[in-house]
């Protein structure tokens, strides 16, 4: 009997109001389609403590926590210490700080307030022994500029949305480049270079859930097991076999979040329809 392969969706805002109807469906789903766990990010204070609640409940979900740059005018006086309370509390199940970055598209917050907020979280990110989950939507350039002025971080360069050789850069300093179902679409021809630019053992995909789902399922609420397609997606556009690359993956997200075989139990528990407690 052949093998068939696994997968791991590295970035799924699961914990967040789209799935508060249908929580326990999604997450059965994701597992029936072959996900093994995912990575489910904080987008500021309250979505950071709801993941670490839910990853509490769910063996196959991990947490991270962080604030991203497009909620960081609203983040309290105090957020690293409630980011650095929420990953003692949860530390077993918290595998980054993130998501964090810079986002400069029009109407975000000021650029010099982003980058402190960012800075600071990969310090914390630094103490924590923690790597971290990156969005840099059209400030790839910057945030590589701000990693690099932190010796031993890792991390990942979420939804990436750069070229070919910010790939290349990102590889060259140790970090991860993850993809989501936006390499998919038929106009995302830079994309796709920039997937075929990755080196293989510095690839991740992801979901993005709610947002941004492949083909075939654009239009509809994103959710992890829709995963499969990008994998599939992707191994074709790689010319690789689908087995192969979803072995190859599953060793870096093990590698960057210190994942070890045995430690997950996927569809064990029940989860909540709402995962606040």
């Amino acid at each position: 009997m052949s093998e068939e392969p696994s997968y791991i969706d590295t970035h799924a805002h699961v914990q967040m109001a789209e799935f508060d109807g249908d929580r326990r469906d999604v997450l059965r789903r994701c597992w029936d389609s072959g996900v093994r766990w995912i990575v489910c990010p904080g987008i500021d204070i309250a979505t950071s403590n709801l993941a670490g609640h839910l990853a509490q409940q769910e063996p196959g979900v991990f947490a991270a926590v962080g604030v991203h740059p497009e909620d960081c005018a609203d983040a309290p006086l105090d957020y690293l210490e409630q980011l650095n309370a929420l990953v003692a509390r949860c530390r077993e199940k918290t595998v980054a700080i993130g998501e964090i970055g810079l986002d400069f598209k029009e109407g975000t917050p000021d650029h010099m307030v982003q980058l402190r907020f960012f800075e600071e979280q990969l310090q914390l990110a630094v103490d924590l022994g923690l790597p971290v989950i990156v969005h840099s939507r059209l400030a790839v350039v910057e945030c590589l500029r701000a990693i690099s002025h932190f010796v031993g971080l890792h991390g990942v360069m979420h939804c990436f949305g750069g070229t070919a050789a910010d790939v290349e850069q990102a590889a060259g300093m140790g970090l991860c480049v993850s993809f989501t179902g936006n390499v998919t679409y038929p106009g995302a021809h830079a994309i796709r270079e920039a997937l075929k630019a990755c080196p293989l053992d510095r690839l991740l995909l992801e979901t993005d859930s709610p947002y941004m789902p492949p083909v075939p399922k654009r239009g509809t609420r994103n959710e992890p097991s829709f995963v499969v397609h990008t994998y599939h997606a992707v191994a074709s556009l790689l010319e690789r076999d689908v087995l192969d690359l979803s072995q190859r993956i599953e060793q870096t997200a093990r590698e960057l979040f210190n994942q070890h075989e045995g430690r997950e139990h996927v569809g064990e528990k029940d989860v909540p329809d709402n995962a606040q407690r």
